[in-house]
């Protein structure tokens, strides 16, 4: 048996064994972990449509999993299709495209068997009806091989269905091998990488061929100047030679980008295709910005040429040119062979600069919040409290793969997901929490500014109060999740209001100055369950009157929920007997 078969048949045991499913599921969980570098634990909690347990067979419309990717004004739809097989079969890949077209691009409710899948389409739409975007993206994964001459038919099937540029993907397991290597790879530290750049002189001028624009401000140097873009890809080429993958070329905080598909990119992509227009590749893009920890800036040019010698050049802004541009030299080193990039390079050991320069330079698309917030000093101690527990806490692409506990199977969660239900709860937004996780995030990262009211919180004291209280979140949050499978299907809100499940557990045991422990989190859950029901009632009741349509998805994004909420647990009597069990049989504080 290959390594490659070792390492995904290990994990899947590992994974049957933790959620008592057969390796078929596991290989669900397993692949779409990888490709959404997501915990397994919130895979199977948020994205894969059947959660199996002892309602295994619940009808999930021939999805596997789905989930909606936040950007910059838009939405990534991934959608997977997972197969535990070493054959690629026509009708499977045709039933995968035909039923998301029935569901979500026809909104087709009367479907059979698509009971389950009915809470992704609640959301597709809301995320529709506010005006946003959806791309989606087809991913078919199997653990087979595309090269495996023992099934010939994979190489065929691959040709003809894997069709990128329609967002239809299909992914073996030799490409899941890969894409782990590289997370486990990008987790490591890197190996320095010594690269020389060679300016472009003048066209203009031939007596005087100015080629740079050098200066210093304090101990930081900076050099300017016009390069060939094969030499970008050269410098990519190296990266991966020293430490194996190029992610590392790549600043932290920008490593978990976009991806390659939005319309960024393909204005990019169209640039390079288009001939007469790709001579003008350096007016129509903003250029690089690469710093490093040192370089010789030179004062004149040797042999014709002005080289600039750097050590651990970093590309900080220019990640989607430079990654387009490789793809390009790649597949036709032609293609790019008088296209000219402008380079601004610096350098600078100062991390703090270093961030500063990468988010102003990062102005056109989104950055990945989790990924800017993961070097935090604040993420250092809730790592440390939640480790001491026993729960993996991944503030890092890769960690699923990487870190002790994941790896053995402990719980584990996600940095962005611990913070979402932290803003939900103990900042009182279930709303927003909902909403958008990027909004979430990026102001816990604006934190650092001395007027954001998070500031004292996240500014990574050791005494900060918001350790135990991102972990009182988590518990509150393990707990809603559990409680919801044990439920009725037939209470299908149940599925949309982890958020606002969370606040009112919150509010009830902090108004009543109560320890926020696993059983007094389990004793609120009913209370808070029935006032939810009643409040979604009540709303449907209302849009009916006034002749307006309801959606779970909507309602619970908007503050009229929490209101709702408020205002219905101030006036019913189901706390009076949850307030007794508190007070007589559970130990309070204060």
């Amino acid at each position: 048996m290959a390594n490659k078969d070792l390492f995904i048949s290990s994990y899947l045991e590992k994974i049957s064994g933790k959620f008592g499913i057969n390796e078929d599921q596991a290989f669900e969980i397993f692949s779409i972990a990888a490709m959404l570098d997501k915990t397994f634990d919130e895979v199977f909690d948020d994205v894969i449509i059947n959660q199996y347990s002892e309602k295994n067979g619940v009808p999930d419309g021939g999805i596997d999993g789905v989930y909606f990717n936040e950007q910059d004004g838009f939405y990534v739809m991934e959608v997977f299709q997972c197969k535990n097989s070493k054959s690629l079969k026509q009708n499977e890949l045709e039933k995968f495209r035909q039923d998301f077209i029935e569901v979500f691009e026809k909104g087709r409710r009367d479907k059979p068997n698509t009971q389950n899948l009915m809470p992704k389409l609640d959301e597709y739409i809301s995320i529709t009806q506010k005006g946003y975007i959806i791309e989606h993206r087809l991913n078919f994964l199997f653990n087979g091989s595309i090269e495996d001459k023992k099934y010939a038919a994979n190489k065929d099937m691959f040709r003809s269905y894997h069709d990128p540029r329609n967002k239809f993907l299909i992914y073996d397991s030799d490409e899941l091998y890969r894409k782990i290597e590289t997370l486990i790879k990008t987790d490591k530290r890197r190996n320095e990488v010594k690269f020389t750049f060679r300016a472009q002189k003048s066209n203009i001028s031939p007596k005087e061929p100015q080629a740079i624009i050098s200066y210093s401000i304090l101990n930081i140097k900076a050099v300017n100047f016009r390069m060939e873009a094969l030499q970008l890809c050269e410098l990519v080429d190296e990266e991966i030679r020293v430490n194996g993958v190029e992610d590392k070329l790549f600043a932290e905080n920008i490593r978990g980008f976009l991806g390659y598909t939005n319309k960024t990119n393909r204005k990019i992509q169209q640039t390079l295709n288009t001939e007469s227009e790709s001579i003008y590749f350096p007016f129509l893009n903003n250029g690089i910005t690469i710093l490093c920890n040192e370089m010789q800036i030179p004062s004149n040019p040797q042999a014709g040429d002005y080289i600039i010698p750097t050590y651990n050049p970093v590309i900080v802004n220019g990640l989607q040119t430079s990654k387009i541009l490789y793809d390009t030299y790649k597949k036709d080193k032609e293609r790019i062979k008088d296209i000219y990039v402008t380079i601004r390079l610096y350098e600078t050991k100062n991390q703090d600069l270093v961030d500063k320069i990468t988010e102003a330079t990062n102005t056109q698309s989104a950055i990945n919040f989790r990924d800017k917030i993961s070097t935090k000093d604040f993420q250092k101690y809730v790592k440390v409290l939640f480790e001491n527990k026993g729960i993996g806490y991944l503030s890092k692409r890769g960690e699923t793969f990487t870190n002790e506990l994941s790896k053995t199977m402990q719980e584990s969660i996600t940095s962005e997901k611990a913070i979402k239900f932290w803003y939900a709860t103990y900042y009182e937004k279930p709303e927003v929490a909902k909403n958008s996780i990027s909004s979430v995030l990026e102001e816990v990262f604006d934190a650092v500014n001395e007027e954001n009211p998070l500031a004292k919180l996240f500014d990574g004291s050791k005494d900060s109060p918001v350790y135990e209280q991102i972990y009182n979140a988590y518990l509150i949050m393990r707990t809603v999740s559990e409680n919801k499978k044990k439920q009725d299907v037939k209470e299908d809100y149940i599925n949309h209001c982890d958020e606002l499940l969370s606040y009112g557990i919150y509010k009830r045991l902090s108004s009543n100055k109560s320890k926020i422990n696993l059983e007094n989190i389990d004793i609120i859950y009913d209370a808070v369950s029935k006032i939810i029901k009643k409040i979604v009632s009540n709303e449907k009741k209302k849009r009916e009157e006034n002749n307006s349509t309801y959606s779970h998805s909507s309602y619970f994004k908007s503050a009229q929920s929490r209101i709702d909420y408020n205002r219905e647990a101030n006036i019913t009597e189901t706390y009076d007997l949850v307030d007794k069990l508190l007070n007589n049989d559970l130990s309070t504080i204060g």
